[in-house]
């Protein structure tokens, strides 16, 4: 039996659809890329967002905007978070004004779908290996 490996920071991630969500969360924990909670939708990570601190977020772009909305919170200092917390997000396409947006409010990595869980994974590991969490 393998030991599993001590994640090296807190991760949420914010993605709808099961079978991916719960695939990378067990697989970035197993790989200690980072302790992973699961929000299925931004209403849910924004709950999270208030009770817990994150070391680095990973989440999927909707089409209705509330994705971008919780991203805009964040980056203006609407939540206990650092403003400049990692951030990385994954959507179905890609445009210039979507592209822009993203560099406005400091995104480090853009992942497409659909993608292999292992591109991810290697977006979760680009966030950097974060500092533990300071006590609250």
């Amino acid at each position: 039996m393998t030991a599993r490996a001590t994640p090296s920071g807190r991760l949420l991630l914010v993605e709808p659809q099961f079978v991916l969500r719960r695939t990378v969360s067990t697989m970035a924990r197993d790989m200690g890329l980072a302790d992973v909670q699961e929000a299925t939708s931004p209403a849910v990570a924004r709950k999270l967002l208030s009770e817990r601190r994150f070391n680095a977020l990973l989440l999927a772009i909707d089409d209705e905007g509330d994705a971008l909305a919780l991203l805009q919170r964040l980056r203006s200092g609407d939540t206990p978070h650092p403003a400049d917390v990692p951030v990385a997000v994954t959507a179905m396409s890609c445009d210039v004004e979507l592209a822009m947006r993203m560099k406005e409010l400091d995104v480090r990595r853009l992942l497409l779908k659909p993608f292999k869980v292992r591109g991810m994974l290697e977006v979760i590991s680009a966030l950097g290996a974060p500092e533990p969490l300071p006590a609250a």
